[in-house]
Order: structure tokens, then sequence, then C-alpha cells
């Protein structure tokens, strides 16, 4: 890994080593790549937090430290917030997400800024117009606007892409994988998807590959200490299974995604067909107790609807639109379309199905307990969605 040059800045050389880090995980550091970009970018804010907290050169912040404070998105909030000179101030700036002129400030809020996943597509690698082009209204005769905000900023995205929430949120265990990756490899660990055999325990003479690995949290320390174990996919052992790196050696017989001929995953899990025949399909009177149950104003669905949806043939669910709003007053809100199918064989038409609009908030992404709000058409969704942002 290159060392930092005595010209680097301390936030640069966190750049340096985030970006030669995220690397050799994803292959490339992408900078027209929101993915890549914000892997890149969590371990290089926690690595810089570290050195203010430790008074550390960037380079000699070790990675078992790194990888502790990546457990989750919250614990590197509170690192970087109680940390970083200006970066909690920087969230609640008036200027918005990636205002604030100190280059650690700002990549804090882009971290924790939200985002629009149907806003316009403009790729900014293929320059079909500059970001600050004005686009002009469809109205004749009607004044230039400022342009839409491209989706990502014009970057392309590949995880989670349809999710309006903060990086920080999203790509943390990306990023916790990227530092793991860096620090198995230092020491002497195995890598995902690398072949292994077990030479003791349970699964002594099994083969099969890595598909991820364990490490001991040392909270006192604030490090990890391993790799102490690994989760293995062998070849003749049903799902995966834990098992100590003391037990485990490398094995050269097949290269990742094949297997022992004959064994048990070597092709299609057996019976896969009969445990696909075997999933509960709710009924719709089922899946509208469910609904019921979760909404806090269930009364908005009068009987007369809830009996036609109870003798209603099938029920459908779409993900129509999700709208976020970042910290201090975090907030994602989900519209989703409940249709049930009236007619055994659906034709198409509005008569033919009955329909529930939920609206659910959240104040994370693994927020658990979403506060839900039924609605029966989407102008009634609509307005209970803004509503419930702008009270956030």
């Amino acid at each position: 890994m290159r060392k930092s040059t005595a010209g680097d800045g301390p936030w640069q050389a966190a750049l340096r080593r985030a970006t030669d880090t995220a690397a050799s995980r994803l292959g490339s550091v992408d900078e027209d790549c929101w993915d890549d970009v914000a892997i890149r970018d969590i371990i290089a804010v926690t690595l810089y937090a570290l050195h203010v907290r430790d008074g550390r050169d960037v380079d000699d912040v070790p990675w078992a430290s790194v990888l502790w404070w990546l457990w989750d998105d919250e614990r590197v909030i509170a690192l970087v917030e109680e940390t970083v000179p200006g970066a909690d101030a920087a969230m609640g700036s008036a200027g918005g997400p990636g205002a604030s002129a100190d280059p650690v400030a700002a990549r804090w809020c882009w971290l924790n800024r939200t985002w629009d996943p149907d806003a316009p597509l403009h790729r900014r690698s293929r320059a079909s117009r500059p970001d600050d082009m004005l686009q002009q209204s469809r109205g004749l005769g009607q004044e230039l606007l400022p342009a839409v905000e491209a989706r990502w900023e014009g970057m392309s995205r590949g995880i989670a892409n349809a999710l309006p929430d903060p990086a920080i949120e999203i790509c943390t265990h990306w990023a916790a994988g990227a530092v793991a990756a860096a620090l198995s490899a230092a020491n002497g660990g195995y890598e995902v998807h690398q072949r292994v055999r077990a030479t003791a325990g349970a699964f002594e003479g099994q083969a099969g590959y890595v598909s991820d690995v364990g490490w001991e949290f040392d909270d006192t320390a604030q490090q990890v200490i391993g790799p102490a174990g690994y989760v293995v996919d062998f070849d003749d052992v049903q799902g995966t299974v834990g098992v100590d790196s003391e037990h485990l050696a490398p094995a050269t017989d097949h290269r990742w995604p094949r297997r022992s001929p004959g064994s048990l995953k070597d092709g299609p899990p057996a019976g896969l067909d009969d445990r696909l025949a075997q999933i509960p399909h709710p009924t719709c009177a089922e899946d509208l107790d469910v609904l019921l149950g979760r909404a806090s104003n269930p009364q908005r669905v009068p009987e007369e609807l809830r009996q036609l949806i109870r003798a209603a043939h099938q029920h459908h669910h779409l993900d129509v639109r999700r709208q976020a709003s970042p910290r201090p007053h975090r907030v994602t809100v989900q519209r989703v379309l409940h249709w049930y199918q009236l007619a055994e064989h659906y034709p198409g038409g509005p008569e033919d199905r009955a329909e529930v609009w939920e609206v659910r908030v959240t104040r994370h992404l693994h927020d658990e307990e979403p506060e839900c709000s039924l609605a029966l058409d989407r102008k009634e969704a609509e307005e209970l969605a803004e509503r419930l942002l702008r009270a956030s």
C-alpha cells in the first residue's frame, strides 16, 4: 500500500489509504460510481476521525481499530461527530448537504444526505450536458428554470439504488467488508470464496468455500482480534456453518463456484420445488388483517371495502415511491399500493380491483418498527406522505 507523501495533509492521506483499501476489494474506485465513492469515503472519514482522536499519523491507524468502529453506522456517526471539528455543525447547516467549505465536513454531509431515486437520469461521465446547464420549461414563453439535480449526482449506482436513504446507512457494512478483507489478508487469513478444508472438529475432512470472516470484538480496546473463525459453505453440509480458524487449511481441489462431483451442493438442492410449493400464501383476508393490524388508522378502511377485499382472488403489492430527509430530522416515507384482484382472471380495468394505500414512516434504514397509515387513493396517499415529511 502506498504511503502518504510529505506534501499530503491528513485528509488527503486518509483518502489515499481508503482508496487503496477499497480498490483492493472492489477492483478499482470509480469517482463516477456512487457505490465506490460511498464505501471509500466511509473508510476515509473513519480513518481521519481516529487520526484526530488518537493523534496518530493516518498511515499508522490500525485496521483493527477502524473495523471495530465500522460495526454499524451509528458507531461511525458517534465517532466522527464527537471527534472531527465542524462535522456535527455541518449536518445542520442551512446550505444543505455538501455546503461546507471544509472538505471533511463536506464529505460527511454527502455521506449523510438523502436522495431522490426518481430524479432524472443523467450520467455525468457521458458529459451530454454540464451539470449547471439550465432546463427550459416545457411551457412556451416560460422562463428558464434551474436544472433539477441528476439522479445520484450523475453517478452510476448499483447498491440499493431504489432507496433514498443516506450512504452512511447503506454502505457502512460494505466499507467494513473492504477493511475486513485488508485486515484478514494482513493477518494471513482466508478470503471470501477461498477454497478451504476442515482439518479438525465436527466437519473434519469436509471441503468448501469461505462465505464470511468472523472477528472477536474487544470493546475495551476498541479493536477487533482475528480472524477468529469463518462461516464456511461446505460442499456436503446443508447451509453454512461456523468453524474456528485453527480448524481450517487451504484447499486447491476446486475454485469458486465449482463443487465436488456428487456432493450435496453439486447442482440444484434436492426437493427445491417441493419446498417452494410449501411456502405459505396468505389469503386476501389474511393479508388485509395484517395490513389493518399494523396501521395507526385502520378505521380509514370502511367495512364495505373490507368485505370486497376479503372476497378477492389475489393480492398484489407495489412499492410506488420513497422520499427521505436527512439528519437532524431523519425520516423516510414510503408509499405502497396494495391492490386486490376481484376477478379470477384479471382483465386490467380499475373496476376489477380494490385498492388500499399504505404510507410507512421509518427513522433509519433498519428501523424495524415503521409507523404505518392507510389511505384510499393515490392523491390521499401523496398528501399524507408530504405532510409526514414536513412534520419531520
